[in-house]
Formats: C-alpha cells, sequence, structure tokens
C-alpha cells in the first residue's frame, strides 16, 4: 500500500485529520500524538502491508485519544519484529567482548555449540554500563535486541564476584530469547518468557547453581550499589 493511499484510508476510518510518517526504526513501531489541529502518526513501515483488520484496529486507536493500542494490533508488531533484521547495520569494530575476566565471544561460542548445535543463530554479542556498581532499583544482567541480533551483557559481571556458570547463565538466557521470541496473547499480555523458553532454561546444566547465587546474592549486590 502506498503511503499516501495509507493515510487517506486511516484519515477515514479514524474521522480524524492525520499527519502520518512512515519510519524504519529499529525499537518504536508505533507513535500516536493527539494534537489540537491534527493527530501525528509515525508508525514502522511494516505497517505497510498488514492486513484490513490490524490497519481498522489501528484507525479505531487512532480515531479515540489515549486509547489502548489493541491486541491484535501488538500481536502483528511483535510477530513482524521478528522477521526483522538490521544486523548488518552493526559496526562489529564497535562491538566489545573481551573483558579483564570474561571474553563473550567465547562464552557464546561454547554456549552455541554445546546448547544449539544444530541452530543457525548467527547472533552479535557485546559488553554494556560501567563495570561499577550504581545505586538502582532494578539490576540488568543482560539485554536481548531483536532486530540487531545483538546480545548486551552487563559489564558489572566482567568481575571475579560473578562466577563463570552464572555469567553462562546469563548469556545462555538472552541467547533463549532469539529462540524462544515473545508473544502477545489474545488479551494483549506480552508473554516474554513462554513455556517453551522456561522449559529449555532448565536445560542449562548450572541452573540450579545460577538461581540459588541469584537468590542468595541478590541482596548484597544492591547493598554495593
Amino acid at each position: 500500500m502506498s503511503y499516501l493511499l495509507l493515510q487517506r484510508e486511516i484519515e477515514q476510518a479514524s474521522k480524524k485529520k492525520v499527519k502520518l510518517k512512515i519510519n524504519d526504526n529499529r525499537s518504536t513501531m508505533l507513535s500516536v500524538k493527539w494534537e489540537p489541529d491534527c493527530t501525528k502518526v509515525s508508525m514502522h513501515r511494516l505497517f505497510l502491508e498488514a492486513p484490513k483488520n490490524i490497519m481498522d484496529a489501528l484507525a479505531c486507536h487512532i480515531g479515540h485519544k489515549n486509547s489502548d493500542v489493541a491486541p491484535s494490533v501488538k500481536a502483528y508488531i511483535e510477530d513482524k519484529l521478528k522477521h526483522l533484521d538490521y544486523s548488518d547495520t552493526i559496526d562489529k569494530a564497535k562491538l566489545v567482548t573481551e573483558g579483564d575476566y570474561y571474553d563473550l565471544l567465547q562464552l557464546y561460542t561454547a554456549i552455541e555449540e554445546e546448547y544449539f548445535p544444530d541452530e543457525e543463530l548467527n547472533l552479535n554479542i557485546t559488553w554494556f554500563g560501567s563495570k561499577l556498581l550504581r545505586r538502582r532499583s532494578r539490576l540488568t544482567f543482560g539485554l536481548y535486541h531483536q532486530p540487531l541480533r545483538l546480545i548486551k551483557i552487563n559489564k558489572m559481571m566482567d568481575s571475579e564476584r560473578f562466577p563463570p556458570y552464572f555469567v553462562e547463565y546469563v548469556v545462555f538466557h538472552e541467547m533463549l530469547h532469539h529462540i524462544c521470541p515473545s508473544y502477545y496473547d489474545g488479551s494483549g499480555k506480552h508473554c516474554v518468557h513462554t513455556r517453551e523458553f522456561k522449559a529449555r532454561e532448565k536445560e542449562f546444566k548450572y541452573y540450579g547453581e545460577a538461581k540459588k547465587w541469584l537468590k542468595a546474592n541478590t541482596p548484597k549486590l544492591f547493598e554495593q550499589c
């Protein structure tokens, strides 16, 4: 569908004057700003091929100020995200895998060979953040960015305070997010750690030890922040 045709159809269905922008963002797929003179809509190009029921639900959202995005639209975005691949835009020279205590690339390669020998993952991995433990309300050990196929591991774990099996577990956990992607169910609930994810996570040979270490040491980590 063309950009102009899409804008016209959204305006007709939502009964709103719309200023539409099509983007190629890697994170925000949909943004709606209701303003007095018009409604500004920025959406990813993936909506150009959306079926009618999705566009009808989207138009309903645009037509009702401050309304919630329909579960069907959330599910559509989540499904399309799984197929977006921006990994070729990564400057691999800027990825940092060697640390003072742990080499992420070595850990990733060993885990892939042991647990995912038949999977073609082709993921990227890097450290992020600072080794210093700063005061915070929560700790993020790892992240997975689907469109970039990028695993990011918190640099604070590049320390003797974190046992090898726990760092390996975090890398394994983030790799699983690629194998078992999240989804939105019929009620609009975002299911991140699915039943399959939880089952496969227990295949990690140090799963029990990692969970016990995390439970015993989380209070200490916050005390040091």
